[in-house]
């Protein structure tokens, strides 16, 4: 009788569980004016297993420099044994509306707590402390302005997880919104200018 030759095939292997690491080319936050070209400066991947380096671009692209707001570009790639990294840059898109300067200094009138709006160009701010709460004093979200007084902070990737504004409402003596994190309440968020 003969012997049959086995293989190895099917037979499954152990793998170290790691991951490649991707870095950005140029800035993780880009300002660009409506109506202007934008071209994304793409990425480096770092194969953590394989050791390769190589050029990567987005995985998704959205921003319309035709329409002012804040855009989130992606990066997503996978290492030698399959295992993904992901990355992105925020991409503001801004216009000017000859409309009030929003920056400042805001106290949350339910805690105290102060939430600062820094002007980066027409149209475009940080808005640092966006809860108005002590849990994520540095949490950095962007907020642009879209049209005269309507304001847009499209979920992005923060220190507290993807966060998001919605509901803006700019006044003469502060401002309302309510935050969406699974980390904060729902409620309407009161801050006043200081």
């Amino acid at each position: 009788s003969g012997c049959k030759k086995d293989t190895s095939d099917n037979v499954s292997k152990t793998v170290k569980v790691s991951f490649p690491e991707i870095t950005l080319t140029g800035n993780s936050f880009v300002i660009v004016a409506a109506g202007a070209t934008y071209t994304d400066a793409g990425a480096k991947l770092k194969d953590d297993i394989s050791g390769d380096i190589t050029d990567i671009q987005p995985t998704s692209n959205p921003v319309n420099t035709a329409q002012p707001g804040i855009y989130v570009v992606s990066f997503v790639a996978s290492n030698a044994n399959g295992f993904e990294a992901s990355a992105t840059r925020v991409v503001a898109v801004s216009k000017a509306f000859g409309t009030a300067d929003r920056q400042g200094t805001y106290r949350r009138s339910a805690t105290g707590i102060n939430c600062f709006i820094t002007k980066l160009a027409d149209g475009v701010y940080e808005v640092k402390n966006p809860g108005g709460a002590g849990v994520s004093p540095n949490t950095i979200v962007y907020m642009a302005e879209t049209a005269p007084n309507v304001f847009v902070c499209p979920p992005q990737p923060t220190d507290f997880g993807t966060m998001s504004v919605v509901n803006i409402n700019f006044t003469a003596t502060g401002v309302t919104w309510n935050v969406l994190n699974p980390g904060f309440g729902t409620g309407t968020r009161t801050f006043i200018k200081q």
